[in-house]
């Protein structure tokens, strides 16, 4: 019998550092909570009272300590770092995507300029700011964008695009630091 065990979505890719832009795969638990018709109410109650969380309204992400709550759509939202509590199953779908998504943390004095080069998204600071969500494009994969900090973003693709994120990335590094290279 083979013996199976658990890898990085990025495996050795990260982490990484060009120029003054870092990455670093973040391996977390990650939820999707779907709530059952009309028990919205329901849901944000046990996360407030069980979770100490929000429900985030559209393109908002919450945060207590290490548990996130991020807007993924018009009907989902995603929990991260923390286990769900049992009592939401009463209200809503809940099902763990851990294994499912690549998750990365982008950081540096620069990490905006990088993810213009990836992203169709407006990455100033005055236009995406500490605290959103969205969901859009990285290059030609589909992904969920987060600001946590000013220099500090958390960016979740799909666990098979793993190696071409962290390609994407690099060279969105690469021409970045170039661009400031001292000759």
């Amino acid at each position: 019998m083979v013996d199976l065990y658990a890898t990085a979505a990025a495996a050795t890719a990260l982490p990484l550092k060009i120029g003054t832009v870092y990455v670093e795969e973040v391996k977390t638990p990650l939820f999707l909570v779907a709530p059952f018709g009309k028990k919205l109410k329901q849901v944000a109650a046990v996360l407030g009272i069980q979770m100490g969380l929000e429900w985030p309204t559209a393109h908002v992400m919450k945060r207590t300590g290490v548990a996130y709550a991020l807007w993924f759509d018009h009907a989902h939202i995603a929990l991260m770092g923390v286990e769900p509590s049992a009592k939401l199953l009463q209200y809503a779908a809940v099902t763990d995507v851990s294994d499912g998504w690549c998750i990365v943390d982008i950081s540096g004095p620069e990490v905006r300029d990088v993810l213009a080069r990836v992203t169709p998204l407006d990455m100033r600071s005055k236009s995406f700011k500490t605290g959103m969500t969205q969901r859009s494009m990285l290059m030609h994969m589909q992904a969920s964008i987060s600001c946590l900090g000013k220099s500090h973003f958390r960016v979740m693709v799909f666990r098979s695009m793993a190696l071409t994120v962290v390609h994407d990335l690099a060279v969105a590094m690469e021409s970045v630091a170039a661009r400031t290279q001292k000759v």
